[in-house]
């Protein structure tokens, strides 16, 4: 690969661990800052991720070749290392190549000699540090933090590590088809005939999987004729079963992918009422529901979830309480979750029971909510609806699904219907 390829990896590395940039935006402008095309760009977004997501598995190795502790080793220093490494063991870029182009990355001099020698003694003794890795704890071998650890085994038992597992693979591009403006099957068609490789997805009528061709698939959606939604969210779209002139509350809508799925099943008919806290982000909302032609439908407004509207008392046929939550159900996609802080929860608890008492509040007699997160956590799941069904005596459990990760193409995510009688 070309020098700009690993300098733009190098960079990105330390900016990911060192600042605590979000590895997918950091990742995307930082390419296109570099002009980064074909297989420069590929070999960049392949090492950043891989390095991301295999991080302490990657210094378990450096315990074993280092006689530094990982925490003491130069920021520069472990970046490079890490890059050589991702390359040595989970690549099929040559060694000298993956141990050579680490090393040009130091300028020291005597930082270089480190680096080399750490690297050559890693292809030495490759399929013992291999072993070493499948022997070790839990956090080494699936390279999640202790806190994710802690709350897949506490909650999914003797599924944990197949749930860890599921981790490490990666979920294509998947499609809600805007059936106010098309049809699966003629979408399909089109991206076909540009070149793109699609499938559907069992069980989801508006979806379609792009396994290649993802230029199409945005040009299409530039056209206004489907968006990027994964499969488990358009599952919660699908539980909430909004109907043509109701009107639905999005508690918690930016991007508003859940906003536009409802307006979607409403045949652009009826009112949705996309809330979010982050004025800045409205216009994701806004923008999106005008390429999709649901703007006359979907209205965003600037409002934080746990401040309640009393105008909106029982107003609302449909709730879409897709609450702020830990997230771990999403490590696919997000690899940098793996090693968050989850020790103590209580606060994002409390603001996702709030969100989920006012998104109550403003429901019908009649009227269904949908709560969901993508969160595999128990506390932040099945706990927060117990919490509503005790606390709301008009409040009914209709219906309630974790979906695991370890379903193909599916990020974990928890869904409960509840109804208000």
């Amino acid at each position: 690969m070309g020098d700009r390829a690993r300098e733009t990896v190098f960079s990105v590395i330390r900016n990911i661990f060192e600042r605590g940039a979000y590895s997918n935006i950091e990742l995307a402008n930082a390419m296109k800052s570099a002009s980064l095309q074909g297989k420069d760009r590929a070999f960049c977004a392949l090492v950043v991720n891989g390095v991301v997501e295999r991080a302490l598995s990657l210094d378990f190795f450096i315990s074993k070749l280092s006689s530094v502790p990982v925490k003491k080793i130069d920021k520069d220093v472990l970046a490079a290392l890490r890059m050589g490494l991702y390359q040595l063991f989970y690549t099929e870029v040559p060694d000298n190549a993956a141990c050579n182009e680490s090393v040009a990355l130091i300028r020291e001099k005597s930082k270089r000699g480190f680096v080399n020698a750490v690297l050559r003694n890693a292809c030495r003794r490759r399929e013992e540090l291999k072993e070493a890795l499948e022997a070790s704890e839990p956090t080494y071998r699936f390279s999640v933090g202790e806190d994710v650890c802690r709350i897949i085994k506490r909650d999914y038992g003797e599924k944990a590590e197949e749930i860890l597992t599921s981790f490490f693979e990666v979920n294509p591009s998947i499609l809600r088809v805007n059936t106010v403006k098309t049809d699966r099957k003629s979408l399909a068609q089109r991206l076909e005939a540009e070149g793109a490789e699609v499938c559907e997805a069992e069980g989801a009528e508006s979806a379609l999987i792009v396994t290649k061709g993802a230029p199409s698939a945005i040009k299409a959606c530039e056209e206004g004729l489907c968006f990027f939604q994964g499969l488990s969210s358009q599952r919660a779209v699908r539980a909430l079963g909004a109907e043509k002139g109701q009107t639905v509350i999005d508690m918690c809508a930016c991007p508003g992918g859940k906003s536009f799925g409802a307006a979607i099943d409403m045949e652009a008919e009826g009112r949705v009422f996309s809330f979010d806290i982050h004025a800045n982000k409205l216009s994701l909302i806004t923008n999106g529901a005008e390429r999709l032609g649901l703007s006359k439908v979907i209205k965003a407004e600037k409002q934080d979830g746990r401040e309640r509207l009393d105008a909106l008392s029982e107003s609302a046929d449909r709730v879409i309480c897709d609450v702020p939550c830990s997230g771990i159900g999403a490590i696919k996609g997000r690899p940098e979750i793996r090693y968050k802080d989850f020790s103590d929860l209580s606060s994002l608890i409390q603001t996702q029971r709030a969100i989920a008492l006012n998104g109550f509040a403003y429901l019908k007699k009649g009227g269904v909510m949908v709560y969901s997160t993508c969160t595999l956590n128990k506390q932040e799941n099945e706990d927060n609806v117990k919490f509503l069904l005790d606390t709301q005596k008009d409040a009914v459990l209709l219906e309630e699904e974790t979906v695991l990760p370890t379903v193909k193409h599916y990020d974990g995510f928890y869904i409960a219907k509840i109804l208000k009688k």
